[in-house]
């Protein structure tokens, strides 16, 4: 049969449930002696940037703490695609973002001083994308006391037919950049 994404709600735990996975996660890793490292916070919702500040995976999560009481090194990880349905599977991009995800997800992290980290995004090799991508990144870059950067979903070069893919071509003895690599080396 044919699973419903409605079938998988019960698969999923809550964000106060899943934030105390991620407290103990925190926690493990540095009792095992990792306290330098950066550590990601994933929310609820696939992560989305967009709603991280009105699900509650922000509530919940800014709970978690190192075992010293402190939240260095603990970065919200979230994620944002451009596209209209924010899934990561069209080519044309509808939005940057910035209105409705990164700009009251930046105001609500100033407000408890707090960084996120856009782990995955990314947009089609089109026109849209290339204004919206490249608009998206600059806000970030512009916004950098907050977003510690960004990282562009390209799948890999296994995947040859794939949307949204940033692999390179080659010709011969040469590579050329997808045109959305632009976005990605400001």
């Amino acid at each position: 049969p044919t699973r419903r994404s409605s079938d998988l709600t019960s698969l999923v735990p809550d964000i106060t449930t899943w934030a105390a996975t991620v407290q103990a996660v925190v926690t493990a890793i540095r009792n095992a002696g990792a306290t330098n490292q950066l550590i990601l916070l994933p929310g609820d919702n696939f992560t989305s940037a967009e709603d991280f500040v009105n699900n509650g995976s922000l509530d919940a999560l800014v709970a978690v703490e190192n075992p010293d009481g402190t939240t260095t090194g603990l970065i919200f990880d979230v994620h944002k695609y451009l596209d209209s349905d924010n899934s990561g599977t069209h080519v044309e991009c509808v939005s940057n973002g910035i209105d409705e995800a990164y700009a009251p997800l930046a105001d609500a992290l100033r407000s408890i001083s707090r960084q996120a980290l856009l782990s995955e995004t990314g947009g089609g090799n089109t026109d849209s994308c290339l204004q919206d991508v490249c608009a998206q990144n600059d806000y970030l870059n512009e916004n950098s006391d907050v977003y510690l950067g960004y990282v562009g979903w390209a799948a890999g070069a296994f995947w040859d037919d794939y949307e949204l893919t940033l692999v390179p071509t080659q010709n011969g003895d040469s590579w050329t950049d997808k045109p959305l690599m632009k976005c990605f080396a400001r």
